[in-house]
């Protein structure tokens, strides 16, 4: 299904956005034609030109992904924030498809005059929320994260490059009609004593508890009930063996409310106007010995947490609210005042962009302290409290989401 053609007369050039669905995700292709320029000029002078509404882009993509259906789709011609475009153009496309490497050939393209075509919607973002919520009532709209990711291993050397992990830590951002859910997770060194990778069982509790989200067999205002099934998952799999922390936020769309489960000393903080209105405790046996999730080879006796022993809060959230959730890395090594700094750099920042700018900064600010042998790091501190005589950072992985809160629009 061919989505509309804009058509820009200053450099005679037009963007055609193809929808497709393979593999059960969306892609977007973007084709650029131009006379007077080409390649990445013509598309940076198209981008100039066009603002990304980032969450309606979610939005439509997860209702064509979801099976609405395509003759439905193709009689609404959504338009928004086209800005210094001077015409806009529908064309009707008849496609005969080649069996040769699956390529499509484009045989006749003719323009459609507009009383020809099918009723049609051209709308601002807002209006289209509320159309789509009326066309399709299954899909909500309501208050949501704007979610980025940044992250880097302690050992590039060793460590496995894959979307949700970073070394021994993973993560996932998940989305459904009711909640938006993210998380993360700390794998635990010790385990490659033992011959293991301590990421690989992170990784697979993130993944559990992703696909579980996906899937709707979750309640939001129950994180710690998602994250003990997404760990019984793996001990009935019984396919990876190690330990790790944990922590899961959801936040509901029904009541507006972030729902926390946190186990260990990962965590995360929430930031309004500056100030800190809620952070995690970090849960611990003894110093550098947090509370953990645990699968251990048969015959090895080492700490295993139950589920419910993670700690359980709720609070409701305001349009704009900073959150930040991490692991160890970060927090061990960034003071909390610098944390609360670039955070309300962000606050109630919706474009993507930027809060993947700030989140990259804590992560390079994470690693920098980290190695730097003369910092008195949070963690230092804390092992000072505890009759241990050390200074400097604490070299380790970091993993760092960062999500504004979107109420509503």
């Amino acid at each position: 299904m061919y989505g509309d053609i804009v058509k820009d007369t200053d450099v005679c050039r037009q963007v055609r956005r193809k929808w497709s669905r393979e593999s059960g995700r969306l892609a977007m292709m973007v084709h650029i034609e131009s006379v007077k320029v080409t390649g990445l000029e013509a598309f940076k002078r198209i981008w100039n030109k066009m603002s990304c509404v980032t969450w309606l882009g979610r939005v439509i993509s997860r209702a064509l992904v979801t099976g609405i259906q395509s003759n439905v789709i193709s009689n609404c011609y959504l338009v928004d924030r086209f800005r210094d475009f001077q015409t806009l153009q529908y064309f009707s496309t008849d496609t005969t498809t080649t069996n040769d490497n699956n390529n499509q050939k484009v045989e006749d393209q003719t323009p459609v005059k507009c009383q020809d075509l099918p009723p049609q919607i051209s709308l601002r973002s807002s209006d289209m929320c509320r159309a789509l919520d009326t066309r399709w009532p299954g899909l909500r709209i309501g208050p949501g994260f704007v979610s980025v990711v940044s992250g880097l291993p302690k050992d590039f050397s060793c460590s496995t490059f894959r979307r949700g992990q970073f070394g021994d830590d993973a993560w996932f951002i998940a989305r459904t009609n009711n909640a938006d859910v993210i998380g993360v997770a700390d794998g635990v060194g010790g385990w490659r004593n033992y011959g293991l990778d301590p990421g690989e069982f992170s990784f697979s509790l993130m993944k559990a508890c992703e696909r579980l989200v996906e899937a709707g067999w979750f309640s939001p205002s129950k994180p710690g009930r998602l994250l003990a099934t997404g760990f019984n998952r793996i001990q009935e799999n019984n396919l990876v063996q190690g330990s790790s922390t944990a922590c899961v936020l959801a936040l509901s769309r029904e009541d507006s409310t972030l729902y926390c489960a946190n186990l260990g000393d990962s965590g995360f903080v929430v930031v309004r106007q500056g100030k800190v209105i809620h952070r995690s405790e970090e849960q611990t046996h003894c110093f550098n010995t947090p509370f953990q999730l645990s699968c251990p080879p048969p015959g090895e006796n080492v700490l295993c947490d139950s589920p419910d022993c993670a700690d359980i809060s709720q609070m409701s959230v305001e349009d704009g609210d900073v959150i930040l959730l991490a692991t160890d890395g970060v927090f061990d090594n960034v003071p909390e005042q610098i944390l609360i700094s670039e955070l309300g750099k962000v606050q109630g920042e919706k474009d993507p962009l930027r809060l993947q700018n700030a989140a990259n900064s804590i992560a390079l600010m994470a690693r920098t302290l980290a190695f730097d042998t003369k910092h008195m790091s949070p963690f230092a501190r804390n092992a000072q409290r505890n009759g241990i005589a050390t200074i400097g950072g604490k070299p380790d992985d970091i993993t760092v989401l960062l999500a504004t809160v979107c109420m509503g629009k």
